[in-house]
């Protein structure tokens, strides 16, 4: 459908439903008009975006092996079908998004599985193909696959933080794998809400209230749309055929048997994550350094909102902006936030190294004439104790074999005592024999100084040790108080 077409449905729907207030006007008329100009704009989205959705096939590296037959009756055996057979019905499955014409697919990681024992197959307008893990992001849910072939159409993205309740959203998706020949199936409904929380998961999580990803902080799309297993991965989309969320099967609660109809939204920060992912590389997010607490009860009866910091670790981002402990964080840019879950969503969702603007009330939060503070933060990275690790494929520059990363990304920050100085670099990785590890450089120290220059992000020890072709003296801890100058020679 044209542009000018679809402009022309969404007026005649308008004018139908002012006409359709005129008693005089007939009304069973305008009712079968109004419903086949809508009837019109879902089936043209369905159409744009159905090629561009594709059906996942997990299947278990050992399930593959000659040996394995299976048993039919009369003591016939017949060897496992092909997952590229057309009568092949897989017990695991999902659906996934093509994102790149070269063949990249987008999905939720948890229909991925065991990774280490599973291989994947791709159904593409019933088209067959073999997938191979290009990159995950356990902490977002999401991976994306690569398959070989051409005449793949990528999706067209939206923007779901123009959403609202009550939109009309249509998802596409393979469920029960009823559409696992890559013929995706359809669903249509409103959006019922956003900002929504995934039930906790304490049985897949590190985290003592089971919240193994960033979508239990609240970033979810609720939808109407009947989302069955296997929608999970699939598009959500809006009347023009754009991809506004990736469906998930997240259930309704930790117990429950059905999927509660949410999906992850697509936005600027999802698109930096998507983005991240096709390029072979993990994404990163944002720490501030602070504990939240959600407002007293009583102050949140009386509209109060905000998240009040009960502790402002040193040297973090939080600090160096001049947070303190007893603030409130009212807003994250343009978000208010209501509790410890927004801010922990809000600064989460950043990228290492970019700047937010925190509205701050500083004081006795009741009192009309408290101070009210902005404040330019610019976070760091964050530490992830995911269960499941991220899967990386594109090669990890270094420098002289040293690869660096903030220090509250390290496993060592995490800890609650003995932290190591926030404004520091940690060593994530020295290649053995390299000129950095001849040079007594291990991981798990933290460098301080690129000679007499302070150093606490990779982008100025990147742009700090540039071009140089001489020795570089490098200021490293293991305690975090003593340092060592350790002499790296080209």
């Amino acid at each position: 459908m044209t542009a000018s077409r679809r402009f022309g449905y969404c007026c005649l729907l308008l004018g139908l439903v002012f006409v359709g207030t005129n008693r005089a006007k007939a009304a069973e008329p305008d009712a079968a008009q109004v419903a086949a100009a809508l009837q019109e704009l879902l089936v043209e989205a369905v159409a744009i975006g159905e090629k561009s959705v594709v059906a996942i096939s997990r299947v278990r590296k050992d399930a593959q092996e000659p040996s394995i037959a299976l048993r039919f009756p009369f003591g016939a055996a017949r060897q496992s079908l092909d997952p590229t057979s057309p009568d092949f019905v897989p017990s695991d499955f999902g659906a996934g998004v093509i994102v790149d014409a070269t063949g990249l697919v987008l999905t939720t990681l948890h229909v991925l599985g065991d990774v280490d024992t599973s291989t994947y197959y791709v159904w593409q307008q019933k088209r067959p193909f073999y997938a191979t893990v290009i990159a995950t992001a356990p902490w977002y849910d999401l991976a994306v696959l690569k398959i070989d072939g051409a005449g793949f159409h990528p999706i067209k993205f939206g923007d779901a933080s123009m959403a609202r309740k009550g939109q009309i959203v249509i998802a596409l998706g393979n469920p029960a794998a009823i559409a696992r020949d890559g013929n995706a199936s359809a669903s249509t409904g409103v959006i019922s809400n956003i900002a929504r929380r995934a039930p906790p998961t304490p049985s897949r999580s590190n985290e003592p209230l089971g919240r193994e990803t960033l979508h239990h902080y609240g970033t979810l799309i609720q939808t109407d749309a009947k989302l069955d297993f296997g929608y999970s991965g699939g598009a959500l989309l809006n009347l023009d055929g754009e991809m506004i969320g990736l469906t998930t099967s997240y259930a309704g609660s930790a117990n429950a048997e059905t999927a509660a109809g949410l999906a992850i939204p697509v936005d600027k920060d999802f698109l930096r994550i998507v983005d991240t992912l096709k390029s072979g590389q993990t994404p990163e997010f944002g720490f501030l350094g602070v504990g939240p607490e959600t407002l007293n009860v009583s102050l949140r009866q009386q509209g109060m909102h905000g998240a009040s910091l009960a502790s402002v670790m040193a040297g973090t981002p939080a600090a160096r902006a001049g947070l303190r402990t007893n603030d409130v964080v009212t807003h994250i840019d343009d978000h208010a936030i209501f509790n410890e879950s927004d801010l922990f969503w809000r600064i989460g969702i950043l990228a290492p190294g970019t700047t937010a603007q925190l509205r701050v009330v500083r004081g006795d939060v009741s009192d009309p004439n408290v101070a009210v503070i902005d404040l330019p933060v610019t976070v760091s990275k964050k530490y992830l104790n995911t269960v499941r690790k991220p899967i990386i494929t594109a090669d990890i520059p270094n420098w002289r074999g040293l690869v660096v990363d903030y220090a509250t990304a390290s496993p060592t920050f995490a800890q609650l005592v003995e932290r190591p100085p926030a404004d520091s670099l940690y060593v994530a990785d020295v290649v053995q024999d390299s000129p950095s590890w001849q040079a007594g450089i291990r991981v798990g120290s933290f460098i301080t100084h690129v000679g007499d220059l302070k150093v606490s992000t990779p982008i100025e020890f990147a742009e700090l040790v540039q071009g140089i072709t001489d020795e570089v003296t490098l200021h490293v801890t293991s305690n975090g108080t003593d340092t060592t100058p350790r002499t790296v020679s080209p």
